[in-house]
């Protein structure tokens, strides 16, 4: 792998007595963007170790912002784990809750894909938390399970632990077992257990002490009671880290390290602070890298890998959210003091994503509450006087403040069961400060939430003699925009202070701009997977195109109202279709079509990798109506 997780000396793999010589194992972690460096060592210490293993990362993230190709491992989204209460654990949970908290319906998911894909007996399923490192096969575990265990869990300590830093009193608060592993065998009863367990993570998967709670960790206390053959394994081997250093010490040569005589399994790098490089971990105050009885050096090895050049743009990547935390606090171990979670900004917009019409479809579905819920919302916003406008007070994040959201009845195209007209809420929910539309700066808002751009990016946006133009104009220094004149203007020609470009034949050069932004234009080009072609070229590699049109969300194939035929006439399938245009105010601009899901293919075939679309809808901002959605795909680098 082309990563700074290079074999260590000190890793191989050891065919020892007793090894496990039936099923498979498959092993995944979780965790968020900025810890995937993390995950890619995990990664390659289970292949060197397990050389036939499967091994998948779930993201408990936005799957944006890296190339996963060049991680060298599968990255799973949460989309795939078709959790129906995502988005309200989402906004209940902080990182650590939200992270444990897919632990069940990760394994269910491997059960799932394990059985498809197994020919005979289902493998294991092994989950190990991100900042877990293995030096040798988890022989023990692999035994177990073929033995008929149905469950393998390591505890925190292995004698009574009195006078140590973390004293036993301190496990019946957070746990018997560290939920940083589990092993599960791939049965019915299994599975019927850790549904239980999925259901329990909804809303139980929180830091709350006094209630005798500790996220997915104090569940697993129950284990034993519920499935027959729990292995409780008492390997020093097995978790190696800040809490039980007290018991354990690690010797031997790199190449065969040992933990109290016993083959070194894996050591569990939990709180490393890369800072600092004489503390082993910001959980405890008594070890350091000199007295920690040979995990000092690997914790250093570990550090070094983590902080290579390659690492630190992963590394220093944000959360995609926001979180408040249902606890209050991400307090995680004793000491911690209770440390403010994340607070979520004034403006910050929820928005899904989703890669597929399937994935859509899906959440439509599981979400039915929250659906009747939006339309309900705006049946109450809707005035039944007769009213032909009318605004309610909301956010707008383009000015940046709270203003009223202007409403008008023009181009209502649906009546509601009373037969009252539903107001057109993509177009028609202006901002009374900045006149921008719903769509309009629904598209700027996620642009500046989920990708952050600099000051100084180079950004092409395909209008120019708009307000949307004006307001980027004034935040981004190297903005280029432009219109679209036909022949009257040669081809990135100016006419009256603005650039002419014909998005099917840009003038500019090969990887212009970090983004190209478009909203409500590529309906008005003839052939769409010329521009995308274009939107490929001028954009740099890891640059992005990101883009809104009007679109049917639930079906596949684009709507084509209109053709332009090679002798230049306009053929219509359906009456025309007439969009407003800056610079011909009264002919207009022709719709072409209203995209599908097609649109991906397009995107694909042009070049583009994983287009996927985010999904919104906010009371709060003004986002109204169904079928929000904008278009994000990226050029790989």
């Amino acid at each position: 792998m082309k990563d700074g997780t290079m074999a260590a000396p000190y890793l191989r793999v050891v065919p020892e007595t007793g090894a496990g010589t039936g099923t498979a194992l498959r092993f995944f972690t979780i965790c968020a963007r900025n810890f995937l460096p993390g995950a890619r060592i995990l990664c390659d210490s289970v292949r060197r170790a397990h050389p036939d293993a499967v091994f998948t990362v779930y993201l408990c993230d936005r799957d944006m912002g890296y190339d996963p190709e060049a991680l060298g491992m599968t990255v799973a989204p949460l989309e795939v784990l078709g959790i129906p209460a995502l988005e309200r654990m989402i906004r209940t949970y902080n990182i650590t809750e939200l992270c444990t908290a897919i632990k069940p319906y990760c394994f269910l998911r491997e059960f799932s894909q394990s059985r498809a894909e197994a020919a005979e007996q289902a493998p294991h399923v092994v989950y190990l938390d991100p900042d877990i490192e293995l030096f040798s096969p988890l022989i023990e575990v692999a035994g177990a399970l073929d033995a008929g265990a149905s469950a393998v869990l390591t505890p925190h300590v292995l004698k009574p632990a009195e006078r140590a830093e973390f004293e036993d009193d301190h496990f019946l608060r957070y746990g018997i077992y560290n939920l940083g592993f589990i092993a599960l065998r791939a049965t019915e009863a299994v599975a019927d257990v850790v549904r239980w367990w999925a259901r329990r993570m909804v809303d139980q998967c929180i830091i709350d002490l006094p209630r005798g709670i500790f996220v997915d960790q104090k569940w697993m206390d129950l284990l034993p009671g519920f499935l027959d053959n729990v292995h409780v394994l008492r390997h020093p081997g097995y978790n190696v880290a800040y809490w039980n250093l007290h018991e354990r010490r690690i010797h031997g040569p790199d190449s065969a390290l040992q933990c109290n005589g016993q083959p070194l399994r894996f050591v569990h790098y939990s709180g490393i602070i890369l800072e600092d490089v004489e503390q082993l971990s910001r959980h405890s105050g008594m070890f350091y890298i000199s007295n920690s009885f040979g995990y000092g050096p690997l914790v250093r090895r570990y550090r070094a890998r983590l902080t290579a050049p390659e690492n630190r743009r992963l590394r220093q990547m944000p959360y995609a959210f926001f979180w408040n935390g249902a606890a209050g606090s991400n307090e995680h171990t004793p000491g911690d003091g209770g440390a403010t979670s994340w607070s979520r900004p004034e403006s910050f917009l929820l928005a899904r994503q989703a890669f597929t019409m399937e994935q859509y479809l899906g959440f439509l579905t599981a979400e039915t509450r929250e659906i009747e819920s939006r339309r309900t919302t705006e049946a109450v916003l809707t005035p039944r006087d007769g009213r032909e406008a009318f605004e309610f007070p909301g956010y707008c994040a383009v000015c940046g403040g709270h203003h009223p959201m202007v409403t008008s009845f023009l181009y209502s195209g649906a009546t509601d069961a009373e037969g009252i007209p539903v107001p057109n809420w993509r177009e028609h929910v202006a901002c009374r400060s900045c006149g921008l539309p719903n769509r309009v700066r629904a598209s700027v808002h996620l642009f500046l939430q989920e990708f952050d751009p600099a000051p100084d990016s180079r950004i092409y946006i395909t209008e120019q003699k708009t307000v949307l133009y004006d307001v980027l104009a004034r935040r981004f220094s190297r903005l280029t925009g432009s219109e679209y004149f036909g022949n009257r203007v040669p081809k990135g020609g100016m006419f009256e202070g603005v650039r002419n470009e014909n998005f099917e034949a840009l003038s500019f050069q090969s990887e212009s701009f970090d983004y190209l932004l478009s909203f409500d234009v590529l309906e008005h080009v003839p052939h769409p997977e010329r521009a995308f072609a274009e939107a490929f070229r001028v954009l740099e590699p890891g640059g992005t195109l990101i883009f809104s049109v009007p679109a049917h969300l639930d079906r596949y194939p684009s709507t084509i109202r209109a053709e332009l035929a090679s002798d230049g006439r306009i053929v219509h399938h359906l009456p025309a279709e007439i969009h407003g245009n800056p610079v011909d105010e009264e002919g207009g601009a022709l719709c072409f079509r209203h995209f599908g899901w097609d649109v991906m293919d397009m995107l694909r075939e042009a070049g583009f990798r994983r287009p996927f679309i985010f999904h919104y809808w906010s009371r709060e901002f003004g986002y109204l109506g169904p079928g929000q959605a904008l278009f994000v795909a990226e050029k790989p680098r």
